[in-house]
């Protein structure tokens, strides 16, 4: 009676346990799910920041891109060719936007390139490129190829093996757009201008630059979701993002950013200690996601 007893305790206790396991399970499944759709469905247009830098009538600095050159370098793991396939998207499309012809082609080898280490595939790609030599002249028919690269190098992976390659090739195109927004400000000269009018000049750029919060944010909980912090190696670089951009949106919070955008005070976070503060911590990231190491 007494080894009966113990069966039937056993026997609940395991199934216990396995529904609990069963249930962790199909909540984290389901977390996970909500994250990726919200990840997916909140992508950028690619083209957004870009275009808003340009309408501020800020120049065209090329010496904020990558050198496309260094494209062949980011081929040792399928990770750092997805960092810097999203470094080379952000670079063309801040090359497109401004009309840069001899940049974009470069910078458009450079992301077929890498998309086809990554796993796009090969007739797309070709078929993209062949439409991309047939209309580089005409700058908005090439943007239309590039937002069709863009889509296909995201949105075409969600749900597949590749989905991880997106949150980081995502992270780091984030990335370069504030790379490019910060050092358009940091590039500003200081002598031509009182400071007063130079910031409300600059301000349009700065408020760029803070309302990428919410995408930092969205980025950053899908990173957190394809993540193990347990089993790194199921997504390398997974650690390294993930802290970069926890201390980065620990930095958009310490500024207050959301309440004071509310409040219509954004001019006062625009002072060269905050911007060296974001500049600084932008560019931290941005030099390891780019180093060919």
């Amino acid at each position: 009676m007494k080894k009966l007893l113990c069966l039937v305790l056993l026997s609940t206790l395991v199934l216990s346990c396995q529904k609990n396991k069963g249930s962790e399970e199909v909540q984290v499944t389901s977390t996970f799910e909500a994250q990726r759709d919200a990840f997916f469905s909140n992508l950028a247009d690619p083209g957004e920041v870009s275009a808003a830098l340009q309408a501020t009538a800020a120049e065209f600095n090329a010496n904020l891109m990558n050198d496309p050159k260094q494209s062949s370098h980011y081929t040792t793991s399928e990770v750092k060719a997805a960092s810097n396939l999203g470094v080379y998207l952000s670079d063309l499309n801040y090359s497109v936007a401004y009309k840069q012809s001899a940049n974009t082609k470069e910078l458009f080898t450079a992301t077929y390139d890498l998309s086809k280490y990554i796993g796009l595939e090969q007739t797309f790609l070709d078929f993209l490129k062949k439409r991309y030599d047939e209309n580089i002249a005409q700058n908005d028919s090439a943007k239309k190829v590039i937002d069709e690269l863009f889509a296909k190098s995201t949105a075409g992976f969600k749900g597949t093996e590749r989905e991880k390659l997106v949150g980081i090739a995502m992270a780091a195109y984030q990335i370069e757009n504030l790379h490019i927004a910060v050092g358009i400000i940091q590039a500003y000269p200081k002598d031509m201008l009182p400071d007063d009018a130079r910031i409300q000049i600059l301000v349009p750029v700065f408020r760029l630059v803070l309302d990428q919060q919410k995408n930092v944010e969205n980025i950053y909980a899908f990173l957190k979701a394809i993540g193990d912090p347990l089993n790194p190696e199921a997504n390398p670089n997974y650690a390294y993002y993930s802290t970069a951009f926890e201390e980065l949106i620990a930095l958009y919070k310490k500024l207050d950013v959301s309440d004071k955008i509310a409040n219509n005070k954004g001019i006062e976070l625009m002072n060269d200690a905050v911007v060296k503060e974001l500049s600084d911590k932008v560019n931290a990231i941005r030099n390891k996601i780019v180093s060919p190491e």
